[in-house]
């Protein structure tokens, strides 16, 4: 069916927009689909909980509600909802030789080990690109990970899509808008608010002591967040970094914007989230 309204559509003009989510939809993916709309003649929206990103118990936990999925996408001006099974995506069950394997990437970012989890996005994102035929394709900044591959592979393999990175978007005390974000507990939830601010400390740190060895002051800063985190019995930093933001690289002289990523573990589930911003010249 969605081939067929994709093909359909590619005869008549105008651009189609694409919208992959994991479904459990908020504010977040409104604001990406509320973009779409205004960029393009078409809006699709996709709900798939890829079982082949997520561990087993990981995935079985994951919040779906595809009635309030659909609400939300139609509200927001999408044209189809998209919302495949596990059988009809992988219609001969994953064959996890079927990779796009980009090494030198993977070695660059250090994806903290989830390299099978990467592997599997960039897969499932692969098929979708195909099925949907889009013009362009609209990614949150909240993992830069996942965006800085997805982007690499369009350009690698030629694809005929725009990537369309999009601001994070926060709750009032400036939590990421996330889907993990409904599996935890009101305590877990209310820790979770130390990720922001340790983000926002991070980046004054930086600022403030730009003019000392960056690699130096890098490294007291990761200190000074971990310790603000972990200040919370329900929060425990697993992985800081401090990077340009244009490479993913360690900052040097050369950086002219800076990105603190963290991945922090609050209650059972892993939150990650991120803040950019320019260093002085």
């Amino acid at each position: 069916m969605m081939k067929s309204w994709a093909r359909k559509f590619s005869h008549k003009k105008g651009a189609c927009g694409f919208v992959p989510t994991l479904g459990a939809m908020h504010e977040g993916h409104g604001s990406l689909i509320r973009r779409a709309q205004r960029e393009n003649d078409r809006v699709v929206v996709s709900v798939f909980v890829n079982p082949c990103q997520f561990r087993k118990n990981q995935y079985l936990r994951y919040p779906r509600n595809l009635e309030a999925d659909a609400l939300l996408s139609s509200r927001e001006g999408a044209d189809v909802l998209f919302a495949p099974s596990a059988r009809q995506m992988y219609p001969n069950g994953f064959n996890s030789d079927s990779s796009v394997v980009m090494p030198g990437m993977f070695k660059r970012i250090q994806s903290q080990k989830l390299g099978w989890h990467y592997r599997a996005v960039l897969v499932v994102v692969l098929k979708l690109f195909g099925i949907v035929g889009p013009d362009r394709a609209y990614f949150g900044l909240k993992d830069p990970h996942q965006l800085a591959l997805i982007e690499k592979m369009v350009e690698d393999f030629d694809l005929p899509v725009m990537i369309r990175p999009c601001p994070t978007m926060r709750e009032r005390d400036g939590l990421a808008f996330s889907s993990r974000n409904a599996l935890l507990s009101p305590d877990e939830r209310k820790a979770a608010s130390v990720i922001y601010r340790a983000l926002r400390l991070g980046r004054d740190e930086i600022v403030l002591h730009e003019g000392q060895k960056r690699q130096k002051s890098v490294s007291k800063v990761i200190s000074r967040m971990e310790a603000m985190i972990s200040a919370s019995r329900l929060a425990r930093a697993e992985r800081i970094e401090i990077v340009d933001a244009a490479t993913l690289l360690p900052l040097g002289k050369d950086s002219r914007t800076a990105m603190i990523h963290v991945s922090v573990r609050v209650g059972s589930q892993r939150l990650t989230d991120n803040l950019r911003f320019k260093l002085k010249k």
